[in-house]
């Protein structure tokens, strides 16, 4: 009983404890965070945008929300636009839709798991390119479920035509994650596979580090008590495994033997309240008279058949029924002649038990 005491008392207080320890945590983290200077808590908690890098007329220019204006790339980037790509979680890259190849496809919707491999295989079906040749980038337009179709929005560009370009932006740091048709709403993007943040530097991404250290250490501080807590808990419940499984084994022990008791009581009581075979043939042996013999004898429960014959098997009813042990006598079957012996053939049904007449 104590170790359920416990366990329980372990469950009961196991929820309440957690919302402390979340609590304490958002508590705690908030006054280790106020403690920074507030240059790291902007460079931890800055804003990351999107920079868009457009070629208009032969020139590159880089747009981005907290411009007023674009400004025109050549050469190497000023401190402005270098300030611009630290910050700039990605960088897309949007080419005039002249220099693209736009279609559109219906395709089964079943191949909608695996529509890059399914493009990819079958690039040289609806363009005049292999897939080897091209950079592209799909999406789902539309889904046409009566017609177990889908119609998707494909969009690729020659790598013979685009690697030119994206050297010359990476003359001036810059390496664009995706590509986009300028003038195409809504248009795929075309996935160029650089680096993620490759437009980060050598000492921003020191910076990340150091802050995710920081983190996994505040992490460790609350999760090592934590650990250690539930380790005891582990601890206390394998203790108590070993008495639980003794107390379940005895309690099954204890339910089979009130079953056995049970059952034996109950054979006590049917033995109790049935009479003795032996006293049933006895007294079918003192009732029927000597010209009558049975050469078939079945005892149920509370109810018995015979067959047999007799020189009188008319006779037999009422000398069975005035038993004390016999009741409800009757013939099972038509009494019939046995012309080989010259007797009566007969089956009777006959009851027994607590309703016979005294």
């Amino acid at each position: 009983m104590d170790g359920e005491k416990l366990t329980h008392s372990l469950q009961h207080w196991g929820q309440p404890l957690l919302q402390t320890v979340s609590g304490c945590w958002h508590w705690w983290t908030g006054q280790l965070f106020a403690l920074l200077p507030a240059r790291m808590r902007s460079w931890l908690f800055r804003h990351k945008q999107q920079l868009i890098v457009h070629l208009e007329q032969g020139r590159y220019r880089l747009v981005s929300g907290s411009l007023d204006s674009p400004l025109e790339l050549e050469g190497q980037p000023s401190r402005e636009q270098k300030q611009l790509l630290a910050q700039a979680e990605q960088i897309q890259l949007y080419l005039p839709i002249t220099e693209l190849l736009y279609t559109r496809l219906r395709l089964p919707a079943i191949t909608a798991a695996k529509l890059s491999n399914v493009l990819t295989f079958e690039m040289d079906k609806h363009t005049p390119f292999q897939a080897q040749q091209v950079y592209f980038g799909y999406r789902i337009l539309e889904w046409q479920k009566d017609n177990a179709l889908i119609l998707v929005g494909l969009l690729l560009i020659p790598k013979a035509r685009l690697d030119p370009r994206l050297a010359e932006l990476r003359e001036m740091g810059i390496q664009p994650s995706g590509l986009q048709a300028a003038d195409l709403p809504d248009s795929p993007v075309i996935p160029l596979n650089s680096p993620k943040n490759a437009g980060l530097s050598k000492v921003q991404r020191l910076r990340a580090l150091n802050g995710m250290l920081i983190l996994v250490m505040l992490l460790l501080v609350i999760a090592i008590p934590l650990y250690q807590r539930q380790a005891r808990i582990e601890s206390l419940s394998a203790e108590l495994a070993i008495p639980k499984s003794r107390a379940e084994k005895t309690a099954q022990l204890k339910q089979q033997l009130e079953a056995l008791q049970a059952n034996r009581l109950f054979l006590v009581k049917e033995k109790a309240s049935a009479p003795s075979v032996l006293m049933l043939l006895d007294e079918l042996t003192r009732l029927l008279p000597d010209h009558t013999w049975l050469n078939h004898f079945e005892l149920n429960k509370d109810s018995l058949q015979i067959r047999g014959e007799s020189a009188s098997a008319s006779e037999l009813i009422g000398q069975i029924e005035a038993s004390s042990l016999f009741y409800d006598v009757r013939f099972s079957s038509p009494v019939t002649n046995n012309p080989a012996t010259g007797k009566d053939r007969f089956m009777m049904a006959a009851r027994f038990g607590e309703e016979a007449a005294p």
